[in-house]
Formats: C-alpha cells, sequence, structure tokens
C-alpha cells in the first residue's frame, strides 16, 4: 500500500515564497534583429559616414535633424549623446556605447525614444565586402517589446517590436547605399 503524502506547514510556506520568486525573476524575452547590406564603395568611405554619430540624418530618411552633445553619463564618464529628431515625429535619444574604429564598429543604447521597443541597444559593423570594391555594413539590435512585458498588448508586444525595428533598419540601409553610392 502506497503511502499519502501530506506536505507539511515548512514545505507549503517555503512553496509560497520560491514560486513567486520564480514569476518575478521572468521578464519579456529579448529580442534580436540583423540585418546586412552590401555596398559598392571602400570601407573607409562608408565607416566615415557610419561613424559620424550626430549626422544620421544624412543617412537615414526617417530621421530629419540630430543634436549631438557630450555630457557625463550615470558613471561620471564624458560621453557623446545624440537626439535624433524624427520624420514622423518625436525623437529618439542615444547614448554612445563605443567605437571601435579599428574594427569599424559603433554602437549605441537608447536612452528614450519614441519607436515600438525598449531596452534597446545596437551595433553597426563596416567590413571588407568579398569582391574589391565592396562593402558589408551588418546592423545588429537587441531589445524588448515596448511595454516590457510577458504579456504585452497587441501594438506593444515582441512581433510589433521586431517588425518596427527591421523596417527601421531596412529603410536606414537601403537609404545609406543610395546615398554611398551616388557619391562613389
Amino acid at each position: 500500500m502506497m503511502k499519502k503524502f501530506i506536505p507539511s506547514k515548512a514545505v507549503i510556506l517555503l512553496a509560497a515564497i520560491i514560486l513567486p520568486l520564480n514569476v518575478i525573476a521572468c521578464g519579456p524575452s529579448p529580442q534580436k534583429v540583423t540585418k546586412e547590406i552590401v555596398i559598392k564603395a571602400g570601407p573607409e568611405q562608408v565607416w566615415a559616414i557610419v561613424s559620424d554619430f550626430g549626422a544620421m540624418h544624412k543617412w537615414h530618411p526617417h530621421v530629419i535633424g540630430a543634436v549631438l552633445e557630450r555630457k557625463s553619463d550615470s558613471d561620471g564618464k564624458e560621453t557623446s549623446y545624440r537626439t535624433l529628431k524624427l520624420k514622423e515625429g518625436g525623437t529618439i535619444i542615444q547614448k554612445q556605447r563605443e567605437t571601435q574604429a579599428g574594427e569599424m564598429k559603433l554602437g549605441v543604447v537608447m536612452i528614450q525614444g519614441d519607436i515600438a521597443a525598449s531596452n534597446y541597444s545596437d551595433a553597426l559593423t563596416v567590413k571588407t565586402g568579398h569582391s574589391e570594391g565592396e562593402t558589408i555594413v551588418t546592423w545588429v539590435g537587441r531589445f524588448n517589446n515596448k511595454a516590457n512585458a510577458m504579456q504585452a498588448p497587441v501594438g506593444q508586444d515582441n512581433a510589433s517590436a521586431i517588425e518596427s525595428v527591421e523596417r527601421w533598419y531596412d529603410v536606414g540601409m537601403l537609404n545609406l547605399k543610395r546615398v554611398i553610392e551616388a557619391s562613389h
């Protein structure tokens, strides 16, 4: 005969403490978008445009202006910030996270912005292409949905965040290619 298990008060109390902590520890799943484009120009020419932190409006058609400023971040380190003025209205404020000139990599973190994502950071990388006179630009973004919640409402969910970032990258990279190749 099998003995029936009756949990003690200590087991019940422990479960009551641990189970809610497990639910709290879970958050929205991080999202990632990666886009790549080949531009018919040398990497140095492409890097000169991409690495100009205050000039995104010169190549991204949804950005109509940018204000660049240097100020201390939360760690007291002097850092570049940019406020992008958007064609559709609104702004995005970003902090320059890294610039690795040798690797031709520019990384930014969004401080606040009128986009369908939260906890957003990205990196633009410029590399020599497979053929002479070509460059590969890769744009990788990591973010959460706008609501920053597991059960986000429609329009603030993962699908909306991914669609928004993909559209931002597609439009920006196609115009970057057009601008550079027209001047080449």
